[in-house]
């Protein structure tokens, strides 16, 4: 029978071999990618770059044509004018809405509205008036003083 022998010292080399191989494979492959990499970086500054100098061309178009638009030529406008009267339309019927709900909610919570609380006011000026009219002053002057003296109860 042959058997073949491997002396120690000649399985170390052997590996040492193998592993500065698959180190300088790995540093090849790193350096590969290293170099695809800057490449792609140059690539992608261009085309940022590009993308810049296009977009400049538009914004100054739109920036154009918003300094031609005049607020007066635009409420000129007949559709313009007839959208304005339909807003203040819908305004206008709103409010009627609203007032008549809370209408409605004063009335079922049962306190007076606006409205009652100043009829309220005038009828009692009114009255006021008519009191003052009719209690002679010498009258009023007792009943000035008897309101001011403390109770001596």
């Amino acid at each position: 029978m042959n058997t073949f022998t491997v002396n120690p010292g000649e399985k170390t080399m052997a590996t040492n071999g193998k592993a500065r191989n698959l180190e300088t494979f790995v540093k090849q492959q790193l350096e590969g990618a290293q170099k695809r990499f800057e490449g792609l970086e140059t690539e992608a500054g261009k085309v940022l770059r590009t993308l810049k100098a296009r977009s400049k061309g538009p914004a100054r178009e739109v920036e154009k044509i918003l300094g031609q638009i005049n607020p007066d030529t635009l409420l000129e406008n007949p559709k313009v004018k007839e959208l304005g009267r339909k807003a203040t339309q819908v305004s206008s019927d709103l409010r009627k809405r609203l007032d008549g709900f809370q209408t409605r909610a004063v009335e079922a919570v049962g306190v007076a509205s606006q409205a009652q609380v100043k009829e309220l006011n005038k009828e009692l000026s009114r009255l006021s008036k008519k009191l003052d009219q009719l209690i002679p002053p010498s009258v009023k002057k007792v009943a000035s003083r008897g309101s001011s003296r403390p109770s001596a109860s």
